[in-house]
C-alpha cells in the first residue's frame, strides 16, 4: 500500500510540473543596481541596460535571468550564451522557455501573453527632464518565431501603443526594433511604440514578457520619431543620488573628520574615479593593484578610523590603511548580489588610533576575484575620523537627515544680534565665489542685510605649492568683483567695505575688532566661518576679552577650522567664544551643475549673476574637484543663521530653500 501511495505521489508531482512550470528565483534574477538609481533624460534621450532594472515583479511563472560573458544561468545549462556582442557584456533573459517552436504548446498566461502587465515585469525609474512623446526602442536577439515579442508600460499603465512590440528581421543577432504588431501586419508598423508622458520627474519604465525565451539587451526611449539606434548606441549612465552615503554617515557625529576620495590624488596612481566621482576604483583591464597618499590636516589626537568601502558582487578586493607608511591594518568588503553596495558591512574599523596633524595617509587596493574571470574594481568611498568610542557609530548610521525642507518656503527668524562673514576663496577652493554670491543675495532676500556688519575674503594667509603666485592673484580679484557687483546689484549694502583679508590684513582685522567690540548680551556677533581662522584669530586677540562671551563663531566643516596657519581651532575655542557647529554643508549645497538651471535660465539678471559665479568656480583650471559641481556650501551657514539658528535654523539646507527664498523676492520686487 505504502509503495502505491508513492506512486500515486510521484505521478502527481511529474503531472503538476507538466502542466504549470514555476519561475525560480536566483542570484541570477535579483537585481544588480539599487532602487535608488537612476536613469536621467539629457536632450530628449535615454538609454538603459536591460539588466539594470531595480525589480521584478509578477514573477510567479516566468521572470528574467541575467546572462553574463562568463556566466550562464543556473537554470538551464543548455541556453546558448550571447553575451559577446552585446552591450555591457550582459543581457537578460525571461525563463522557463518551454515554447521554443511552432509546434510546441501555446499556454495563455504562461508561456504566452497577449495581455501586458501580467508575467514577468521589469521595473526602472528614469527621470524626464522634457515631457512629450518618447519612442521606445529595444535591442533584442531573436532566434524563432516564438522569442520575439514584449511589452512596454508606464507607471503601472499599459497604453496601447507600448503592446505587443514585434521582432521578425536580423534572426540570430542583436537588432534595434521598435515595431507593433497588429493584425494586419504581424513583424509591425514602425513608430507605432511609445509613451506619452505628461510630466517631468522620475517615471517607472516597466517591460512584462509577451513570449517566454525573448532576449533582452537595452532600451533606448527619445523623442525624435526619425530615430535610428545603431550597434550598441547611446552609452548608459547612472544616475547616483545625493547626498552620497558617504555623506550621510560622514553627519552621524559632528566632530567626525573626513577624507573622502576628493581629497586624495588620483594621477599616476592607478586609480581612476567612478560614480561621478564619489568612488575611486581600479580598472582591471589596466591594473590590479593601486595606491594613493594624503596628510591628515587635523588635530593631534586619538580617533576610530572607519574605512568607508564597498561591496561588489565579482569578488571581495583588498584594501589596506597605512599611517606614515606603517600598516593600520587590512579589510576586505563582503560581497554582494549588486554590482555595488554600501553600508555597515563594507566598512572597516581600527578604533583608537593616535593621529598627528601631518601623517601621511595611505590606502593600497588590490582587486578581487570570486571566479577567476570577472574582477572587482576595488571601489572605496573615504576615510572618516571618529571620536573615539564613536567608529562603530558611524557605521551602522542609517543615514537619516533633519531639519530639511523640500517645497515651500523656509521660514525667516534669524536670532538676536548681528552677522559677520569671513571667507577665503583665494585658497585651492574656489566654492567661494557661489557661496559669496549666495549669502549676499539670500541676506537682502530676507531684508536682514543690514544685519551684516564685516565681510572679508581670502583669508588664507599663506599661498599654498597648489596655486602658482598668478593665480592666487586672479582669485583676490574675482574675490573683490563677486562682493562688489553682488552687493551693488542685490542693493542694500552701502555701509559695508569687503575687505581683502590678506592684501589688507591690519584693516580687515581692525574691522572685525571692532564688531567685537561692539557686542552685548542683546546684540551679539555671530562670526561666520568660510574659510582658515586666522583673521577670527587676530581680530579676537585684538578685542577686550570681556566682550568674548558675545562671541559665537559657526562653522561646518573641520577642513577651515584645522587650517590655520597661525591660530589653531583649539586657539579660537580657548579665547571664550561659543562655538556653533553645523554638519557638513556640501551634502546638499554641493550639487550637480543642472539643480541650478532655473537660475541660469532666469530672466532676472540678479539671479543670473548668482549663477555665473557658481559657474566660474566650476570652470576653474587649478582643481578638479569642483568639475560638474556648483557649489555654494558655506552659504549654508548664513541659510542657518537666517531660519533661526540654534533656535531651529535649517543644519542641512537645500538648494530648493536658496531658490525659494530668492525667488520670492525677484517675483515681488
Amino acid at each position: 500500500m505504502k509503495i502505491f501511495q508513492k506512486c500515486v505521489l510521484l505521478f502527481i508531482i511529474i503531472f503538476s510540473i507538466g502542466k504549470t512550470v514555476k519561475a525560480q528565483i536566483t542570484q541570477e534574477t535579483k537585481p544588480i543596481i539599487h532602487e535608488n538609481n537612476i536613469f536621467e533624460e539629457h536632450k530628449g534621450i535615454v538609454a538603459v541596460e536591460a539588466e539594470y532594472y531595480y525589480r521584478q515583479t509578477k514573477t510567479d511563472l516566468r521572470n528574467w535571468h541575467r546572462i553574463t560573458k562568463n556566466e550562464i544561468t543556473q537554470s538551464d545549462d543548455r541556453i546558448e550564451n550571447h553575451s559577446i556582442d552585446a552591450s555591457n557584456n550582459g543581457y537578460i533573459k525571461v525563463l522557463p522557455d518551454t515554447r521554443v517552436t511552432h509546434s510546441d504548446e501555446l499556454i495563455q498566461g504562461e508561456n504566452f501573453s497577449n495581455k501586458p502587465g501580467e508575467l514577468a515585469i521589469l521595473h526602472y525609474k528614469v527621470k524626464i527632464n522634457e515631457p512629450g512623446r518618447y519612442y521606445v526602442w529595444v535591442r533584442a536577439y531573436s532566434t524563432g518565431s516564438e522569442d520575439n515579442g514584449i511589452h512596454v508600460g508606464l507607471n503601472g499603465e499599459w497604453p496601447e501603443h507600448g503592446q505587443r512590440m514585434q521582432w521578425c528581421d536580423d534572426k540570430n543577432e542583436w537588432s534595434w526594433a521598435s515595431k507593433q504588431r497588429t493584425k494586419e501586419e504581424h513583424c509591425g508598423v514602425p513608430h507605432e511604440i511609445y509613451l506619452d508622458i505628461s510630466n517631468s520627474g522620475i517615471h517607472d519604465i516597466q517591460f512584462s514578457m509577451r513570449e517566454d525565451g525573448f532576449e533582452f539587451d537595452k532600451f533606448i526611449v527619445t523623442k525624435d520619431k526619425g530615430y535610428q539606434p545603431e550597434s550598441k548606441d547611446h552609452p548608459v549612465v547612472i544616475t547616483w543620488p545625493e547626498p552620497s552615503y558617504y555623506q550621510l554617515i560622514s553627519l552621524s557625529e559632528i566632530e567626525n573628520k573626513t577624507l573622502p576620495v576628493a581629497d586624495f590624488p588620483v594621477e599616476k596612481t592607478g586609480y581612476y574615479k567612478d560614480a561621478d566621482g564619489r568612488w575611486l576604483a581600479i580598472n582591471p583591464n589596466k591594473n590590479k593593484e593601486a595606491s594613493t597618499t594624503t596628510t591628515f590636516n587635523f588635530n593631534d589626537g586619538s580617533y576610530d578610523v572607519v574605512f568607508v568601502g564597498v561591496g561588489e558582487n565579482d569578488g571581495q578586493s583588498k584594501f589596506t590603511v597605512l599611517i606614515n607608511d606603517k600598516e593600520l591594518g587590512t579589510f576586505s568588503p563582503a560581497l554582494t548580489n549588486k554590482m555595488f553596495d554600501e553600508g555597515n558591512d563594507f566598512n572597516g574599523l581600527w578604533k583608537n588610533v593616535s593621529l598627528q596633524k601631518g601623517d601621511k595617509i595611505t590606502v593600497k587596493s588590490a582587486i578581487g576575484s570570486s571566479d577567476g574571470k570577472e574582477w572587482a574594481r576595488a571601489r572605496w568611498s573615504g576615510i572618516i575620523f571618529a571620536p573615539v568610542g564613536k567608529g562603530e557609530k558611524v557605521i551602522k548610521a542609517d543615514g537619516t537627515i533633519k531639519n530639511t525642507t523640500a517645497n515651500g518656503i523656509p521660514k525667516v527668524q534669524p536670532p538676536m544680534g548681528r552677522i559677520a562673514i569671513v571667507a577665503d576663496g583665494n585658497s585651492p577652493d574656489p566654492d567661494d565665489l557661489g557661496g559669496t554670491a549666495v549669502s549676499l543675495a539670500l541676506l537682502k532676500a530676507t531684508g536682514f542685510e543690514n544685519r551684516l556688519v564685516h565681510y572679508s575674503h581670502s583669508c588664507d594667509l599663506v599661498r599654498v605649492d597648489r596655486i602658482s603666485e598668478r593665480a592666487e592673484k586672479e582669485r583676490h580679484a574675482m574675490m573683490q568683483t563677486v562682493c562688489d557687483v553682488t552687493a551693488r546689484r542685490w542693493g542694500g549694502f552701502d555701509d559695508i567695505t569687503f575687505f581683502d583679508a590678506k592684501w589688507q590684513q591690519e584693516l580687515t582685522v581692525n574691522d572685525l575688532r571692532d564688531a567685537i567690540n561692539a557686542s552685548s548680551q542683546n546684540d551679539p556677533l555671530w562670526i561666520v566661518e568660510a574659510g582658515e581662522p586666522d583673521i577670527i584669530g587676530y581680530a579676537l586677540q585684538a578685542s577686550k576679552k570681556s566682550k568674548h562671551k558675545y562671541v559665537k563663531v559657526v562653522t561646518h566643516h573641520p577642513a577651515n577650522d584645522d587650517a590655520g596657519d597661525f591660530f589653531s581651532w583649539q586657539d579660537i575655542l580657548d579665547f571664550g567664544i561659543e562655538e556653533i557647529r553645523i554638519p557638513d554643508q556640501n551634502t546638499h549645497l554641493k550639487v550637480a551643475l543642472p539643480e541650478w538651471d532655473w537660475a541660469k535660465n532666469h530672466t532676472d539678471p540678479r539671479i543670473q549673476w548668482v549663477w555665473l559665479q557658481g559657474k566660474i568656480a566650476e570652470v576653474d583650471d587649478v582643481v578638479k574637484f569642483q568639475k560638474g559641481k556648483w557649489d555654494c556650501s558655506d552659504a549654508g551657514m548664513v541659510l542657518y543663521w537666517l531660519t533661526g539658528a540654534t533656535n531651529g535654523g535649517l543644519e542641512l539646507g537645500t538648494v530648493n530653500d536658496v531658490k525659494s527664498l530668492l525667488l520670492n523676492f525677484v517675483e515681488k520686487k
